[in-house]
């Protein structure tokens, strides 16, 4: 496992079929961009030892902050853990563009389960301590405030 604390940074190469009628990267797109910054996120952070268990999208919130335009930049996704359940937890994430910028926010809460049988599984003791060394902040989303 990757012992750095706290959120992870992830950069993201955009695609100019990403771009929609607006000349801004279309709303659809942000989705996949979260997704990627999650699985890179989570592939760094957990290596061995964890085939049996599985995390399976529960729900997912994304608030759009200002529009992205296509540029061949990278932008940044941060990826933190917000929230620690049972057997579900919540990763808060934030895009920003190449200048730093926070365009989106997103909240998805994934539930644990065993990859054979497909049983919802708690999260053992050992990957609730790991899970809180991700931990951050909730996701200010506005809905919030």
């Amino acid at each position: 496992m990757n012992d750095t604390p706290g959120p992870t940074e992830v950069s993201l190469q955009l695609r100019f079929g990403d771009m929609d009628v607006n000349r801004h990267v279309n709303n659809v797109q942000y989705a996949r961009l979260f997704e990627e910054a999650r699985v890179r996120s989570v592939s760094g952070w957990v290596r061995d030892g964890y085939d049996q268990v599985a995390i399976h999208l529960a729900r997912q919130e994304i608030e759009f902050v200002t529009p992205l335009y296509y540029t061949p930049e990278p932008v940044t996704a941060r990826v933190w853990v917000s929230r620690l359940g049972g057997s579900s937890f919540d990763f808060g994430s934030s895009l920003a563009d190449p200048d730093g910028k926070i365009v989106a926010l997103c909240e998805t809460t994934v539930v644990a389960v065993d990859s054979e049988t497909g049983k919802i599984l708690p999260i053992s003791e050992e990957m609730r301590a790991f899970l809180k060394s991700k931990s951050a902040d909730p996701v200010p989303l506005r809905r919030r405030s």
